[in-house]
C-alpha cells in the first residue's frame, strides 16, 4: 500500500552575529557566522540519517537560510528551490536596530506593545502578521501543487515557519507570541487522507538535539 502522508521538515536557518546582538533581521539579508555554519552542517547530517529524508528542499532566498538549505541539500543530491515567499517578517523601520536603539528612537512603548502582541502592533513600516500568513498560505498552495506526498524539506525564519505551524495547528492569531524557534531546530508537520479532507498534525516541534 502506498503511503499518501505528506511529511514537512521545518528547519529555523542557522544563527547569524544578528541573532546574537538581538538586532531584528526581518529581510535583511544576514550571513550565518561560524556556528552557524556548523549548526547547519549538523542538522545536515541529520536530515541525511533520516529513515525518510527529504525528497524536495524548499528555502527563503535570504543568504541565512538558502545557506542552511544548501548544506542539508549537498549530501542528498538535492536542488534547493528558493522563493521570497518564505521570508522572514519584514520590520520596516525598526530592522537592524536592538532594543536599545528602538527605545532611543522613542518606540518603547510601541515596542513594548509589540513584544506583547504581535498579531495587533507591528513596527514602522513592517508587514502585518495577516499578511505574512498570506504569505505563507501561498507558499502550502505552492507545495501541494507540486507534492501530494513524501518528505519536503522547508527551511525558513523563526517568524514565517511559526505560522506554518499554527496554521497546522489552526491556532488562532495570538499563538504567534507562543510558539519559539531555536536555530536550526526541526519540526515536522504531517499531512493525510483524501485530498478534500487532509489532516494536518504537528509531530514534532523544535527539536535542536543535533546540537548537544
Amino acid at each position: 500500500m502506498t503511503d499518501s502522508t505528506l511529511r514537512l521538515y521545518l528547519v529555523r536557518h542557522g544563527i547569524t552575529a544578528w541573532n546574537r546582538a538581538l538586532r531584528l533581521q526581518g529581510h535583511s539579508d544576514i550571513l550565518l557566522d561560524s556556528e552557524g555554519e556548523e549548526q547547519a552542517r549538523r542538522i545536515a547530517a541529520r536530515m541525511a540519517a533520516m529513515t525518510r529524508p527529504p525528497q524536495a528542499i524548499y528555502s527563503s532566498d535570504l543568504t541565512r537560510a538558502r545557506y542552511t538549505a544548501e548544506a542539508i541539500a549537498a549530501p542528498l543530491g538535492l536542488t534547493v528551490q528558493t522563493t521570497p515567499l518564505l521570508r522572514e517578517l519584514m520590520l520596516g523601520d525598526w530592522e537592524g536596530l536592538t532594543r536599545e536603539e528602538i527605545e532611543a528612537r522613542g518606540d518603547a512603548e510601541h515596542l513594548e506593545r509589540y513584544r506583547l502582541h504581535p498579531h495587533q502592533h507591528v513596527p514602522p513600516g513592517a508587514e502585518t502578521v495577516e499578511e505574512a500568513w498570506g504569505r505563507m498560505l501561498a507558499f502550502l498552495d505552492l507545495i501541494h501543487q507540486s507534492h501530494t506526498h513524501g518528505e519536503v524539506a522547508i527551511v525558513g525564519h523563526g517568524g514565517s515557519l511559526r505560522l506554518l505551524l499554527m496554521e497546522a495547528l489552526a491556532a488562532p492569531m495570538v499563538t504567534f507570541r507562543h510558539i519559539l524557534l531555536g536555530n536550526t531546530g526541526l519540526s515536522i508537520i504531517e499531512e493525510s487522507g483524501p485530498p478534500e479532507a487532509r489532516i494536518r498534525r504537528v509531530m514534532l516541534l523544535n527539536d535542536t538535539s543535533h546540537l548537544l
